[in-house]
C-alpha cells in the first residue's frame, strides 16, 4: 500500500510524496524512485510483490510541476538531490538507493553524483543521453510525436504547455512489442 502526503518546502511550494511504508523489519533497504516523463511519482507497482518479500521500501515524489507538486521555475537536474534529501529527511531515512526511469534516470544520476554519502546505488532505466552533447543528434530515432513533445519542451514552458494542450496520444510512438509489454502488469506506466 502506498501512502501519499505533501511535503511543504517552506517557500510556498510543495512536493507530493509517496511511501510504501517502513521496510519489513524497519531497517530494510529504501529505494527512492524518480519517475519518467511525463509520468507522476507513484513508485513502480509491478515491483511491489517482490519488494515486499525482500523488505524493500519505495519512496518517491512528483517532480516540481508534475502531479501534486508545485512548479519550481529554473530548477535543474542538480535540484533533484536537494528534493531527494528533503524527502528522505522528513521520512527519517539516512541512506537509500535511487532508481530512475526515462526522464527520471538523469535525476537519479544527479542524486548519486551529489549525495555520495547517502546514495548506496543508482539504477537508470531507459534514460536519454545528455541533451546538447557534442556530435549527438538527440532526436534521432525518436517517433515524430516524441520529437514534437521534446522539441516543445526545449522551446520553453509556454511552448510545452501549448503543445500538450493540443497533442493527441500517438500509438505509433511505441512498437508492437512495447504495446504488448505495456498491456499487462506494466500498463501502470501509462
Amino acid at each position: 500500500m502506498v501512502s501519499e502526503h505533501d511535503l511543504h518546502l517552506g517557500d510556498g511550494r510543495t512536493l507530493h510524496v509517496y511511501d510504501t511504508g517502513p521496510a519489513a523489519a524497519g531497517d530494510g533497504p529504501v529505494v527512492l524512485w524518480h519517475h519518467g516523463t511525463p509520468n507522476i511519482g507513484s513508485p513502480p507497482a509491478p515491483l511491489f510483490p517482490a519488494s515486499e518479500r525482500l523488505g524493500i521500501r519505495w519512496v518517491a515524489y512528483d517532480r516540481p510541476a508534475y502531479g501534486g507538486s508545485t512548479p519550481s521555475p529554473g530548477r535543474d537536474l542538480a535540484s533533484a538531490a536537494g528534493y531527494a534529501s528533503r524527502v528522505a529527511d522528513e521520512l527519517g531515512i539516512g541512506r537509500f538507493a535511487v532508481m530512475g526511469h526515462s526522464g527520471g534516470a538523469s535525476h537519479a544520476l544527479a542524486c548519486g553524483a551529489l549525495l555520495p554519502d547517502r546514495v548506496r546505488a543508482v539504477v537508470c532505466v531507459s534514460g536519454p543521453a545528455p541533451y546538447g552533447a557534442d556530435g549527438l543528434d538527440w532526436f534521432a530515432g525518436m517517433s515524430v510525436s516524441g520529437q514534437a513533445s521534446l522539441r516543445a519542451a526545449v522551446a520553453g514552458r509556454a511552448a510545452k504547455e501549448r503543445h500538450e494542450a493540443a497533442a493527441a496520444y500517438d500509438p505509433e510512438m511505441f512498437t508492437p512489442a512495447d504495446h504488448d509489454a505495456l498491456g499487462g502488469d506494466w500498463s501502470w506506466f501509462g
